[in-house]
């Protein structure tokens, strides 16, 4: 893994904004650049989300990869303005694929560990005027993940996070988010990823919600409504909205 680094801290309370469809829309997710973060229990001083869920101790600290916006921006063939997905510290040298539930990192004089991937929302593409960004991220299985806060302290942008212990190294961000929309049918995948000590009750219990929704037939998510997939063995096939019209928050 490169030397990860962190090249942007944000923060920023909830605003009622008008959309580029010219609708009112109340979120969290046009946060500010700030030039020293201070990283407290309950994440960075000045920070909030409009949805409580999405603002919890496990989720204190949103992470999301430089690298990853190089990818989206690709596809899209557009720039994306920093932050554009409500993160707090945009990094370099941390891609999912290389980070472990359970992780604790140093970052600054704070510390943290990881605790679970970001599922994606509408929200993101309602803010930039870009639906179809949700299904591309989804394509791409980038997320970003979520961390609490071990120790609390300040956080600037420059900082060069340090791995301080690594408890596991067989679920990474990337495997989990990939269990969460293709393997919510192996049971034995479920017991290992219900085990894993450091995963977020939030997470877990979006599992057993998940796989509700999977036996009944039914979406996984109204975000992903639409986005029809292959079904393959352990996989699932996300239903269009012609063949399930009620929406799942």
């Amino acid at each position: 893994m490169p030397q990860p680094r962190i090249v942007g801290v944000y923060s920023g309370g909830v605003q009622t904004i008008i959309a580029p469809d010219g609708r009112p829309m109340t979120t969290g997710i046009r946060k500010r650049p700030v030039a020293i973060g201070l990283l407290e229990l309950r994440g960075f001083s000045g920070d909030a989300s409009a949805e409580v869920a999405h603002h919890t101790e496990n989720k204190a600290v949103h992470l999301f990869s430089d690298e990853n916006y190089r990818l989206v921006e690709m596809r899209l063939g557009l720039s994306l303005p920093r932050p554009t997905f409500g993160e707090n510290l945009i990094t370099t040298g941390m891609l999912e694929d290389d980070i472990y539930v359970g992780d604790r990192f140093r970052v600054g004089e704070a510390v943290i560990c990881v605790t679970q991937p970001t599922e994606r929302c509408k929200t993101i593409g309602r803010n930039l005027g870009v639906p179809k960004i949700l299904k591309i991220l989804h394509e791409l299985e980038v997320c970003g993940f979520y961390a609490r806060v071990v120790e609390a302290g300040r956080v600037v942008a420059g900082d060069a996070p340090e791995l301080c212990d690594r408890l596991q190294s067989t679920w990474s961000v990337k495997r989990l988010h990939h269990f969460m929309f293709h393997q919510l049918t192996q049971d034995q995948l479920v017991t290992e990823v219900l085990a894993i000590s450091d995963l977020s009750i939030e997470w877990k219990r979006r599992v057993a919600v998940m796989r509700g929704r999977l036996q009944r037939g039914e979406p996984l998510s109204s975000n992903l409504v639409g986005l029809l997939q292959s079904a393959i063995p352990g996989d699932f096939s996300v239903r269009s909205s012609a063949e399930v019209s009620t929406p799942s928050p």
